[in-house]
C-alpha cells in the first residue's frame, strides 16, 4: 500500500491483513411523476469509494509500538488527497484523503484488524498511470467507463483572437488568449495562461465542450491530454 509515494511498510513494520477497495457508492437522480406513480431516473452522480488497509502491528514492547503507530499516523496524512497505489493494480491509481486512523488496544499488542481508511471524494476512478495526447484535429479513442480527466494546451508566441475549440456539436471560444502556455481544462471549465485566468475573455454564447468515451475529435489548435479511468 503506497500512499503519496511512500510504503507503509518502509514507515512501521506492519503485517498487511487486507486491502479492500469499496465500489463507488451512486446517488441516482430522479423526478417523481406529476400524476403517474413513480419516478423518472435522470442519471447517476458518481459519488465517494474507500479504501480499507487492515493491518498487525506484531510488537510486544510499547515503547516501539507506540512509535510505529505514530509514523504510521504521520503517513496517513489529512490535509488534502494524495495519489494511493495498491497491490494488483499496476497500471491504475487512485486519489484520496485518510478518514479514519487506527484505533490500537493498549493491551492487545497482538491485535490483527487495525485500520486506515482513505476515502476518495474528488475523483473516485481508477485513474490510468498512463496520460495520452493527440494533436487537435485528430480523432482519438477514449477507453474506460469513466468521464476521462482531459485538457487541451496550447503555446502562443503572440495574442491571437477569436479561438475556438469544438467537439459533438459543442464549441468553447474566447475572444482572444494572450501568448504563453495556456491550459484549458475542460472537466473543471476553467483556462488560463500561465498562472493568469483567461475566462473573461470566454465568449459567453459558446457552450463548453464535454469529455466523452469512445471516439471523439477536438477541433482547433494545440494539443489534447487525456487520463482514461474505470470505474
Amino acid at each position: 500500500m503506497i500512499y503519496d509515494g511512500i510504503d507503509i511498510r518502509s514507515v512501521a513494520d506492519v503485517k498487511i491483513e487486507d486491502i479492500r477497495v469499496s465500489a463507488i457508492q451512486y446517488a441516482p437522480v430522479a423526478r417523481q411523476n406529476t400524476i403517474t406513480a413513480g419516478s423518472r431516473f435522470v442519471r447517476n452522480r458518481a459519488g465517494t469509494r474507500t479504501v480499507t488497509v487492515t493491518f498487525a502491528l506484531l510488537k510486544s514492547d510499547r515503547t516501539s509500538r507506540q512509535a510505529a503507530l505514530m509514523a504510521i499516523n504521520q503517513w496517513a496524512k489529512t490535509d488534502k488527497e494524495y495519489r494511493i497505489d495498491v497491490p494488483d493494480h499496476p497500471d491504475h491509481y487512485l486519489v484520496g484523503v485518510c478518514t479514519a486512523k487506527p484505533d490500537p488496544s493498549l493491551r492487545q499488542w497482538w491485535e490483527s484488524k487495525l485500520r486506515i481508511v482513505f476515502t476518495c471524494f474528488e475523483n473516485p476512478y481508477w485513474n490510468s498511470n498512463v496520460e495520452k495526447s493527440v494533436p487537435c484535429g485528430t480523432p482519438f479513442y477514449v477507453q474506460g467507463d469513466g468521464v476521462p480527466l482531459m485538457r487541451i494546451v496550447k503555446t502562443r508566441t503572440s495574442e491571437e483572437t477569436d479561438v475556438q475549440y469544438a467537439m459533438n456539436g459543442r464549441t468553447i471560444r474566447f475572444l482572444s488568449v494572450p501568448a504563453g502556455d495556456m491550459v484549458i481544462d475542460i472537466n473543471a471549465e476553467t483556462a488560463q495562461v500561465g498562472n493568469t485566468t483567461i475566462m473573461d475573455r470566454y465568449n459567453i454564447v459558446s457552450r463548453w465542450i464535454v469529455p466523452a468515451i469512445g471516439s471523439q475529435t477536438v477541433t482547433g489548435s494545440g494539443t489534447v491530454i487525456y487520463r482514461e479511468r474505470w470505474s
